[in-house]
């Protein structure tokens, strides 16, 4: 069976959410934005998975379940990636030392211990949390939705 559609599902809701929770963020006080980060996420997860179980009335299998976590989490950084590259573009064209400034921040080694460690600290938890959302509570919720 294909997971194209629930990786297309995945990555449509995380980008309605990740709009979302931009908007909440510029709402909230200073720092407090931060908190959102990975609202989308963790929404188009639970999405994506009553969909999954709505279309096949069953759970995923363990393939399944592993292809699932590894592909939303590209997915998810993959974006993430993407569009942070497209905003430094965008507000470069107003302020070239934006793209400057940001190659700058990519030599240091210090910033980028930063940047990899902020990274892994939300990576991680998510992977693991949807590996486990897609086995054994999958599995718990199809028992309960089909009996």
């Amino acid at each position: 069976m294909s997971l194209t559609r629930y990786f297309l599902w995945f990555f449509l809701f995380c980008f309605i959410f990740t709009c979302i929770c931009g908007v909440l963020a510029a709402l909230l006080p200073t720092g407090m934005g931060g908190i959102l980060t990975i609202v989308p996420y963790l929404m188009a997860m639970i999405l994506v998975l009553y969909k999954f179980l709505k279309q096949q009335h069953r759970a995923p299998t363990d393939q399944e379940r592993k292809k699932i976590t590894l592909g939303f989490t590209l997915i998810f950084w993959g974006y993430n990636v993407f569009f942070l590259l497209v905003g430094l573009l965008i507000f470069a064209k107003s302020d070239p030392d934006i793209w400057q400034n940001f190659l700058l921040y990519i030599k240091n080694p210090q910033f980028m211990s930063v940047v990899l460690i902020m990274f892994l600290l939300i990576a991680i938890p998510l992977y693991i949390l949807t590996y486990w959302f897609y086995g054994k509570q999958a599995q718990r919720m199809a028992d309960k939705m089909f009996g």
